[in-house]
């Protein structure tokens, strides 16, 4: 499912990157060059793709995000969630899970423990009916994220097959430090 809170335009007065170095890393032979960079206005720091591109933004305080697009046909976005740190576990699940019900999604997979490089993570999969002709569905990676400061959902939109973009999500992912 999409979380659509910006307007569609990003504001090219405003930059939603900050560099950081020490996040970069050379190209492999699975992964391109990538290249650190804090957004959220620095609360969230991680090491993206070189060729990902900033698709939409916003830094309104209570729905800041960040989407990206890969020219390998996926989308990963970082949305802040309004729950507070220090709810439970299972609490920030069951408003999460209630969002998607809410939203018509379907949940394919649910809490599987993940961590990013400085926090906790819960992983959702996720399937969506998208209206269109023919009927077709799209597929998220859904990640709540969470921090001593923070709650965020990392959402990967991708294909049926997510064997092409596992390894771009996984590094992004797992770089990821959360302020």
């Amino acid at each position: 499912m999409f979380y659509l809170h910006g307007s569609g335009v990003i504001d090219k007065n405003q930059s939603f990157e900050a560099y950081f170095p020490k996040l970069n890393a050379d190209e492999s032979e699975r992964l391109p060059r990538r290249v650190g960079v804090g957004v959220l206005d620095g609360d969230v720091r991680f090491s993206r793709p070189i060729d990902w591109y900033v698709r939409d933004a916003d830094n309104t305080a209570g729905q800041r995000f960040i989407s990206y697009q890969s020219p390998r046909q996926f989308l990963f976005s970082i949305y802040e969630r309004v729950d507070h740190p220090e709810d439970s576990w299972p609490d920030v699940e069951k408003r999460y899970e209630e969002d998607c019900e809410k939203q018509g999604a379907e949940i394919l997979a649910r809490r599987m423990p993940v961590a990013t490089s400085n926090a906790q993570a819960r992983t959702y999969i996720v399937k969506t009916k998208v209206p269109a002709k023919p009927a077709f569905h799209s597929y998220a990676h859904e990640i709540l994220v969470r921090s001593d400061h923070r709650l965020l959902l990392v959402q990967v939109v991708h294909g049926e097959n997510i064997e092409s973009v596992a390894d771009e999500m996984g590094n992004a992912l797992r770089s990821m430090l959360v302020y």
